[in-house]
């Protein structure tokens, strides 16, 4: 599994060689490129963002959040 860790020059270079090695690459500009890079570090960010909810327990079981929206959409 690759590291999480794309905010180097190093990670970048990877990503956009594994880009350019793919089909559709004839079809990437550098704007593209850049666009999905930093669609991957919204998504990496947002991930750690989580498991640090996680680990400092600010989370509540799924079933509590499906009771409260159904509560909301009923108008209870």
């Amino acid at each position: 599994m690759q590291s999480l860790q794309p905010t180097t020059l190093a990670s970048f270079h990877q990503f956009i060689g594994q880009q350019l090695a793919s089909e559709s690459a004839a079809q990437m500009s550098p704007e593209l490129a850049l666009a999905m890079w930093r669609e991957r570090q919204d998504a990496v960010a947002a991930i750690r963002e989580g498991l640090a909810d996680v680990d400092a327990g600010r989370t509540y079981p799924a079933e509590d959040v499906i009771r409260e929206m159904r509560a909301e959409l009923n108008g209870a």
